[in-house]
């Protein structure tokens, strides 16, 4: 909760930097239409829940898993959904290349499976073992959830593939916002959304799962500068990452601008791979459907890049 509320403000912060900086301190063209904001409201809205979703999922399948599943699963609607408001591109290249996109997530998921099924039957073993020598463990006996996250982490990424044509529906035509007045209406609704969540969680109200430890604000204020210094770094570089996407579907479209955005799962993976160690001791099978995902996804990156020319 105290990350996320740090991300969510070095968002808002970037958003209005950049739009002192480099959006001409302008709403748009000289006819620009003011109730353009409410879709970028509602997309923020909408990505809010979503982007909270993925953090839980993180925390409770790890990064590799979570990011794919449901920023993949919100690239395959996203773009489908945005195409129908910019037709720009090639169809032709752009969908074949989502579709490479939902491989990668099935291929994803099934590699979960495979290292949860490992870890079954790990924990079967030690169980076993306990029982001969008359010490035995209650917590490995418990279920495992990864069914739980796996379809937390899809309908996170409906909801993720619903803001990008409400953000394209603000931007569109004369009358649209520029993308940094709209993205600051995106980030502002989105935080709004996340913080109400988070602080409903404390509450008692844990229609999405909370986790770690209730909280207060006095704890969030007496954290150290160093800890709100990572959470405001981590919303700066998402924050300009997601602008440059906006930036970017004025010429290319804004179809391809999302779906080129939403190919990272692979930098996730590498990520969870790498540095937290996620897969760690995984079967053959489940590192072989990894490698596919990795094929995928580049494959992918390679249709939509050529989509767009």
């Amino acid at each position: 909760a105290h990350y996320y509320t740090d991300f969510c403000l070095g968002t808002v912060l970037t958003s209005v930097l950049f739009w002192l900086t480099l959006g001409a301190r302008v709403a748009g063209r000289e006819d620009v239409d003011g109730s353009r904001a409410l879709f970028a409201l509602a997309a923020g809205g909408v990505f809010g829940i979503a982007n909270v979703l993925l953090t839980t999922g993180i925390a409770l399948a790890g990064l590799s898993i979570a990011f794919p599943l449901c920023i993949g699963t919100g690239l395959v609607l996203g773009t489908v959904l945005t195409y129908l408001v910019d037709r720009r591109g090639h169809p032709e290249l752009i969908f074949p290349g989502v579709f490479l996109a939902l491989l990668g997530v099935l291929a994803n998921a099934r590699a979960y499976a495979k290292m949860q099924e490992n870890k079954a039957k790990s924990g079967a073993m030690e169980n076993d073992s306990s029982e001969e020598s008359g010490a035995v463990d209650s917590s490995t006996r418990s279920p495992t959830s990864f069914r739980k996250n796996i379809v937390m982490c899809i309908f996170g990424g409906l909801l993720m593939g619903c803001w990008a044509p409400l953000s394209t529906k603000s931007m569109a035509g004369d009358e649209g916002l520029s993308p940094y007045v709209s993205f600051i209406c995106f980030v502002c609704s989105s935080m709004l959304v996340g913080v109400a969540i988070l602080s409903a969680q404390q509450w008692g109200c844990n229609v999405i799962p909370r986790v770690g430890a209730v909280t207060s604000v006095k704890e969030y204020i007496n954290l150290s500068p160093m800890l709100h210094g990572w959470g405001l770094l981590g919303g700066f570089i998402w924050a300009v990452g997601t602008l440059s996407n906006l930036v970017s579907g004025g010429p290319l479209g804004f179809a391809l601008s999302y779906a080129l955005g939403q190919t990272a799962p692979v930098v996730a993976v590498v990520w969870g791979l790498a540095w937290y160690r996620e897969f760690d001791g995984a079967p053959r099978s489940a590192v072989l459907y990894l490698v596919a995902m990795f094929g995928m996804f580049f494959g992918a990156i390679a249709l939509l890049c050529l989509g767009g020319r």
